[in-house]
């Protein structure tokens, strides 16, 4: 038998094994060029292997030297206001009459003496000296309290300044459109001076001025500019 006819008699008989065979060769040809393909994009898409791709930044990944602490903030933090302590209101009265004088000053703990009525009381007020019939003003906002009318004591006038503040104007004569709980302004004319205080009427015509807080009498003095007294 010649050696062409071994081949072809090797071939006849191994046929299915040979067949096997080659296509177990060309999968794993496929399979190879496919595993190149995928190396190849994923060189492309990263650069290669001489470039370096940043990680993505997902808070955790340190690149200012903290070695993994917070980052320092470039913005000072805002700080909550704090309760600031509400300012006192600084109340300060205008002068009741002007160009008058004082003719009997507050008197605290002692007494003086009252001519008309010939013996020594207390005198927690001030009394303005000034001609009758010169105008008598408000010393300060607020609301009138009460127009109160004796014949003994004179016409009163009070205003409530709130807080339990109040200004009382005594021997004055009321203007007639003044009423009990209007609103009045530092300024606004009340009345005039005059001598209805029938306690003091000798003292000649002038204002009874006293200052209330919280029900007691005080000394005017604390209130008033000292301007024009």
């Amino acid at each position: 038998m010649s050696k062409n006819s071994k081949v072809t008699d090797f071939i006849r008989r191994n046929a299915y094994y040979l067949a096997f065979v080659l296509c177990l060769a060309v999968l794993a040809v496929i399979t190879v060029a496919l595993v190149m393909s995928g190396t190849n994009n994923d060189s492309i898409q990263t650069g290669g292997n001489d470039q370096i791709v940043d990680a993505p930044d997902d808070g955790n990944n340190p690149t200012d030297g903290t070695n993994g602490e917070d980052k320092p903030s470039d913005q000072t933090p805002v700080q909550p206001p704090k309760d600031e302590e509400p300012t006192p209101t600084v109340i300060i009265f205008d002068m009741p009459v002007f160009g008058g004088s004082v003719i009997k000053d507050y008197v605290g703990a002692s007494v003086v003496y009252n001519q008309t009525l010939g013996l020594y009381s207390g005198h927690k007020a001030i009394d303005f000296g000034a001609e009758e019939g010169t105008e008598v003003f408000c010393v300060y906002d607020g609301v009138i309290e009460s127009i109160e009318i004796s014949k003994v004591n004179g016409t009163s006038v009070t205003v409530d300044h709130g807080n339990g503040l109040k200004s009382v104007y005594n021997s004055i004569e009321v203007h007639e459109d003044l009423q009990e709980g209007a609103t009045v302004y530092k300024g606004d004319a009340l009345g005039t001076v005059s001598t209805n205080n029938k306690t003091e009427h000798l003292d000649g015509a002038h204002l009874h001025f006293e200052v209330w807080e919280n029900g007691e009498k005080v000394d005017p003095n604390k209130y008033l500019i000292s301007e024009g007294k």
